[in-house]
């Protein structure tokens, strides 16, 4: 685990800038690092004008940034550099504060124009504090982050949130060569059934938990990712499958029994880096598989309002919406969807017996003691604060 200090600097205290650094924060997070922020802003304003390094509130977040491994910096861009704030902490480190450690720049701002900020105005400033590797920044165009101030939530564009992605393993990889060395990878693709316990699970579960944070901005079972058991996942009554990709886990998705006769589906994900390559819907094909194969005739899901994407790939692999395709998402709460399985597909629930055992590590998963299924609760969610995304 490391230590991982993130820098807020916008003057404003409900910004986008924070909002994509919520984000960043989430990711780094869920991978077990501890992150600390500091917010420029709420730190004592003629201390830092005055470079009072003596100063008790100065003095500590300076020792906290030399503490670290590694450093996250955000900043709207104001007349083509980083903000003032910014620039006055920047000012009260040592000349060496960041040696040895990795830093990762992220900044936004309203127009392409200023793409070049980061590079041109914040890169020099952090290489001269003596950062170890700074690695690619990000430019975020404002438009690309929609803010909910009820909730704290956000909804990046497909862009944004792949460039993110992108930049933050990038920092991460870095941060993880400092530190220790890397897990070597497979070799071709694989589409595994395996328990949701494995270790191939965790990248699914783990950006799960960052998006959904993201998008609906409250903590909840479902953003948490634990409405339901991680048993249903198991058999006899679930599945849980994986595709691997050179070793690495790039989607996947998983089914639980919703009654006798009908399967969810749940945690369906891709990698943000392999999206648009028809991975979920052969994830959702390989589901739909396994639900036959365990002798069910149809499948429900539910997806969130913030989730346009899902939306859009349940309606084109056939799946009949519950709702008023034409109403405002965010007044709707969860998103229903239903299919029927072809009948020729369906195995009889006597014959169909279990899902298959896991082959990761040589170790087969466990069945869990007394599976439970749903029991249509669903039905009962009104708002999307509990919406019981797939």
């Amino acid at each position: 685990m490391a230590t991982i200090v993130t820098l807020a600097s916008s003057p404003s205290a409900a910004s986008r800038t924070d909002a994509v650094l919520g984000h960043i924060e989430r990711r780094l997070t869920v991978r077990g690092h501890d992150v600390q922020r500091v917010v420029i802003r709420d730190l004592p304003a003629e201390a830092l004008l005055r470079a009072d390094v003596a100063d008790p509130q100065i003095a500590a977040v300076v020792a906290q940034i030399e503490a670290a491994d590694a450093v996250v910096v955000t900043t709207p861009v104001y007349k083509a550099a980083y903000t003032g704030l910014l620039k006055t902490l920047l000012d009260v480190l040592p000349q060496y504060a960041l040696r040895g450690k990795s830093v990762l720049p992220v900044a936004t701002g309203g127009s392409a124009a200023h793409v070049l900020a980061v590079d041109y105005a914040l890169r020099p400033v952090l290489v001269s504090l003596g950062a170890e590797h700074v690695t690619q920044g990000w430019f975020v165009l404002a438009s690309d982050v929609q803010v909910f101030p009820a909730d704290g939530g956000v909804l990046l564009s497909e862009a944004a949130s792949r460039a993110l992605h992108q930049v933050t393993e990038s920092f991460l990889s870095h941060v993880a060569r400092h530190r220790r060395d890397e897990v070597p990878a497979l070799d071709d693709d694989v589409v595994l059934r395996v328990s949701p316990h494995d270790d191939v699970a965790a990248p699914l579960l783990e950006d799960l938990v960052v998006e959904y944070g993201t998008r609906y901005g409250l903590s909840t079972p479902h953003t948490q990712l634990t409405e339901v058991p991680v048993s249903d996942f198991e058999g006899p009554h679930g599945a849980f499958v994986v595709i691997l990709r050179g070793g690495q886990t790039i989607a996947g998705g998983a089914i639980r029994r919703y009654d006798d006769t009908t399967a969810e589906v749940k945690r369906v994900w891709t990698n943000a880096q392999f999206r648009r390559q028809g991975l979920a819907r052969r994830v959702l094909l390989e589901l739909e598989k396994a639900a036959a194969g365990l002798g069910y005739r149809r499948i429900h899901l539910t997806t969130g309002p913030r989730q346009p994407e899902a939306r859009a790939l349940y309606l084109a692999a056939g799946y009949l919406p519950a709702f008023d395709l034409h109403a405002d998402p965010e007044s709707i709460g969860p998103h229903a969807f239903d299919k029927e399985l072809p009948a020729g597909t369906v195995r009889s629930a006597s014959a169909a017996g279990g899902p298959g055992p896991a082959i990761v590590n040589g170790a087969a998963p466990t069945a869990p003691d007394g599976a439970t299924g749903a029991t249509g609760a669903a039905a009962g969610l009104r708002s999307y604060r509990d919406w019981g995304a797939a």
